[in-house]
């Protein structure tokens, strides 16, 4: 039976089965631009809820460019993604490919939560560190690239050198965006946000 892309529930099983490597979830997301606004919907949802109790918080330069380098942070790479395949002419890919990209990149949380609980149940104290958040974070991260790269592959219809090569442009072009933020004022440096690791507060690894 051929999957029916779009709906909830094919979403996650698409979601569920790309998470785990399988060809066969790519099925289940649709070519079109809907599916495209369907899968940037939440995450926009999430940027504006998150911007405003930021913002509400601490109403402050800072505060608004963490909110506008996030939104680039969504976008950014849609644009690099986009524009490397009409340069490798799969472009009429596209649609499903980042419709596939900005959902499988919920599971990266999960993940990340899963390594949590393991660390949670076999070493409590590590978990307390900045190290045990290192290694929560470098698994998700970790994670994240291979998924970029795989349904970069799978989804692009590309080989494995340009689905890296495709990763590696993104990667780039959000560091040049985070070195351009730091330099200008009021010289927001997203690095910091990521090291704001689970136990740093705690001095245990002081």
């Amino acid at each position: 039976m051929t999957p029916q892309p779009g709906g909830f529930g094919n979403i996650l099983r698409g979601m569920l089965l790309l998470g785990r490597g399988r060809v066969a979830g790519l099925a289940y997301f649709g070519n079109t631009r809907d599916a495209v606004l369907t899968a940037l919907a939440p995450r926009i949802a999430l940027w504006l809820v998150g911007g405003l109790l930021t913002m509400a918080h601490a109403p402050d330069a800072t505060s608004v460019t963490r909110w506008l380098f996030s939104l680039c942070m969504i976008l950014l790479p849609a644009v690099v993604t986009y524009a490397l395949a009409q340069r490798w002419h799969r472009s009429g890919l596209w649609c499903r490919y980042i419709a596939a990209a900005w959902w499988t990149d919920w599971l990266s949380p999960f993940v990340m939560l899963a390594v949590a609980l393991l660390m949670a149940l076999g070493s409590p104290a590590l978990l307390e560190t900045t190290y045990g958040g290192l290694i929560i974070n470098g698994v998700g991260f970790a994670y994240s690239l291979w998924m970029t790269w795989f349904i970069a592959r799978v989804g692009l219809a590309l080989g494995g050198g340009r689905a890296m090569l495709m990763v590696g442009a993104v990667l780039v072009s959000l560091t040049l965006m985070a070195v351009v933020t730091a330099l200008l004022p009021p010289h927001y440096m997203p690095w910091h946000d990521f090291m704001a690791l689970p136990g740093a507060s705690s001095g245990t690894s002081h």
